[in-house]
């Protein structure tokens, strides 16, 4: 009895701690899901006790596996891809561990004169394993914090090959260990030293892997970083050069009010002085946004367009730095106006007339939207979900595969509308929903006339 209420303490506990693992790295999607993921998992894992559906570790790879799976699809948030990758991760982490307790411990019944271990051993072989899990999930949220935000589906893709190679040689060792009759106490022994190296060897390779890629997706995000650092600086030079320029005339500005004040040609005066505030105004940021990093990249953008003669609107508030990374938010913004400034730029109507541009966002309580609508002479060709580039045959543009990366990282929704305009909507959760009395919203933007 103090055993089957162990087993089921710690079986609670071991669930739950797997619940907050997939809420930290995907995020959940209803308020009960530590609730929900319990019931669903000891309803179908009593399910396989009772009928019997999956006796063999094959059997119950598959059947624990796709009922995880599926059950994970539900309450979670993020791609397919991604969930199957945690939901693989979780299962064969376990049973790589458990192989590797599991050997040693067999070879050592052998060696004591038994066929096998007792029930016993083999429940505290099964807790071990869950320990270990449970460090290396920690791990895995401490170290790869960055897998939220730029785990991508191709990293998944490939950690997914390794984690199935690795799980199904452990198991053909294990099973071939122990399928074994007739072992002498030395052959036992000395057999089970190299296959439990083995077995060591695949749960090593499971930690490099996953640091290997903590290095590679580090190494990504610098780079985004530096290249939205050079057009800020960029952008920045360009007002600085502005500022410089007045600073520069105005002792001739000042002498030259002097003079005017002096004479008591007080109406001239006021005409160079307005004419002196417009010039001074060239140098100011049009658009102020809450974030001076989206400030300094959209305002030339913002200038160029108006120069082309666009028709352009924005009213923004952004989210703040600890919801949003300023390089991903940067990329975001001006990728989007890039392309509805060059979609003006190419479908140009026949009265010459660029159109107009509709740039907006909104921060609610849970999540952020933001909104950019541009004219469409031309109607743009959307193909499942994707725009067609008008550079490429095939495939949707840098520009915008580059937003539904990002899109992707914080769990977002990407939506493209074709129609007399084209509309591309994005909507993404706010990390900080839960602390939204403390957070600061950005004013509304005002763009000057």
């Amino acid at each position: 009895m103090n055993m089957q209420a162990w087993n089921i303490g710690w079986g609670f506990l071991f669930t739950l701690l797997q619940c907050r693992f997939f809420m930290k790295m995907l995020g959940s999607k209803y308020r009960w899901t530590p609730f929900w993921f319990y019931l669903a998992s000891l309803l179908y894992g009593q399910i396989n006790i009772a009928l019997a559906l999956a006796v063999t570790s094959w059997g119950s790879f598959l059947y624990n596996g796709i009922c995880a799976f599926v059950l994970n699809y539900i309450l979670f948030r993020g791609s397919v891809i991604k969930k199957a990758f945690f939901t693989l991760w979780l299962y064969c982490a376990h049973a790589v561990v458990f192989s590797a307790l599991f050997l040693p411990a067999h070879a050592a019944a052998i060696a004591g004169g038994r066929e096998s271990c007792s029930d016993m051993v083999i429940t505290g072989i099964g807790v071990a394993a869950s320990l270990v899990q449970i460090l290396m999930m920690e791990i895995l949220e401490h170290k790869l914090h960055v897998l939220k935000n730029d785990f991508k589906n191709q990293d998944a893709l490939y950690l997914m090959y390794i984690i199935l190679f690795i799980y199904a040689a452990v198991e053909i060792i294990t099973e071939l260990y122990t399928g074994i009759r007739g072992w002498t106490k030395e052959e036992a022994v000395l057999t089970a030293g190299p296959c439990c190296l083995a077995v060591l060897c695949g749960a090593g390779l499971y930690v490099y892997c996953v640091v290997m890629l903590e290095q590679r997706l580090l190494k990504r995000s610098a780079e985004q970083q530096y290249q939205m650092l050079g057009q800020h600086l960029e952008a920045s030079k360009e007002q600085y050069g502005r500022l410089e320029r007045i600073q520069h005339d105005t002792k001739n500005h000042m002498l030259c009010l002097r003079r005017l004040l002096e004479d008591e040609k007080n109406i001239e005066a006021k005409h160079y002085l307005a004419q002196l505030y417009d010039q001074t105004y060239q140098g100011e940021a049009r658009l102020q946004t809450g974030s001076v990093f989206a400030d300094a990249l959209l305002n030339p953008k913002y200038d160029k367009a108006k120069q082309l003669g666009i028709d352009i609107s924005v009213s923004m508030t952004v989210p703040e730095e600890d919801e949003m990374a300023s390089v991903d938010l940067c990329c975001l913004l001006a990728n989007a106006l890039d392309n509805a400034i060059e979609a003006c730029q190419r479908n140009a109507g026949k009265d010459d007339s660029l159109g107009w541009i509709r740039m907006q966002s909104k921060l609610h309580k849970k999540y952020w939207v933001f909104e950019i609508s541009n004219s469409n002479h031309v109607p743009a060709v959307i193909y499942k979900g994707s725009l067609l580039s008008s550079k490429r045959r095939q495939g949707c543009g840098v520009g915008l595969q580059n937003i539904r990366n990002i899109v992707e990282r914080y769990d977002g929704v990407l939506e493209l509308e074709n129609g007399e305009y084209f509309t591309l909507s994005v909507l993404i959760p706010r990390s900080s929903g839960l602390l939204a009395d403390r957070r600061k919203m950005a004013g509304p933007l005002a763009v000057k006339k």
